[in-house]
């Protein structure tokens, strides 16, 4: 692996992974969707994340990896604009965006957090019409509904029930279903595998990979499971201890043996 340099894209080797590189910068060529420029973010004025510089494509999946700790989840958060950043600049369709979550929603950033991401008290059907409200207007929201039907058919079979009595991995599900209410032209998601059983994981990710191969989703995931990750993204940043240490496409790390150097 590389160290990351500005903009470019790092691949564990040169002539080897030139293909590989050459379809992520014809992809990137369509023009960035999301950009951030050394962002130096944190909490109760401690930075979490230092001089961290990223972006995301239109159409593009881009995948986020490192140690617990790391500041992942702070990055995530600084994107959608639930944390504002000490130092940096965030720019989202090419305008400034602010550190302000209702404005991010209705400019077409969706996020689904690691916790606390569905209201367990109230029904699957109450959930949906929750996150309906924030929808641009009504047939957008009954096109989300359509789509989020095809993708988690069992979320619609489970209306009546309590959202808590839900699986881990269909709370997951509905939580996606959702930020699709929003129809997002950007989808962020703090690592949606998190505590789900092997098969309920795969669902979760074939239905990341539907939304972003058959609908153009963008999509930037934090996710310790590169198993899962990389049927997905076409490259992945590295961050550890607060750190953009470097950048991978998807092809390259397939072709890895192993991955400790990563985390």
């Amino acid at each position: 692996m590389t160290t990351h340099g500005t903009g470019s894209t790092v691949a564990g080797g040169t002539d080897d992974h030139s293909a590989q590189t050459s379809s992520v910068a014809t992809k990137r060529a369509s023009g960035q969707l999301l950009e951030a420029h050394n962002i130096t973010a944190g909490y109760r004025g401690r930075a979490a994340i230092e001089d961290i510089s990223i972006n995301v494509g239109h159409g593009e999946a881009v995948g986020i990896i490192g140690h617990n700790g790391a500041g992942k989840t702070t990055l995530l958060n600084t994107m959608f604009g639930a944390i504002e950043p000490m130092k940096g600049e965030i720019s989202f369709q090419g305008k400034p965006m602010p550190a302000n979550r209702q404005t991010n929603i209705r400019a077409g950033l969706a996020i689904v957090p690691a916790d606390r991401f569905v209201f367990a008290s109230l029904t699957v059907k109450e959930n949906l019409q929750i996150a309906r409200r924030n929808a641009r207007d009504a047939a957008a929201a009954d096109s989300a509904e359509e789509a989020s039907e095809k993708l988690f058919p069992v979320v619609w079979e489970r209306q009546k029930q309590l959202a808590g009595s839900l699986s881990g991995g269909e709370r997951r599900m509905l939580s996606i279903a959702m930020s699709l209410m929003w129809q997002p032209e950007l989808l962020l998601l703090d690592e949606p595998t998190v505590g789900l059983a092997p098969a309920l994981a795969e669902r979760v990710f074939d239905a990341l990979k539907a939304l972003a191969d058959d609908r153009g989703m963008s999509i930037l995931c934090v996710e310790q499971s590169l198993h899962h990750l990389l049927r997905v993204v076409d490259r992945v940043y590295i961050i550890r201890n607060g750190r953009l240490i470097g950048e991978e496409t998807a092809a390259s790390l397939v072709q890895r043996t192993d991955y400790w150097d990563l985390f």
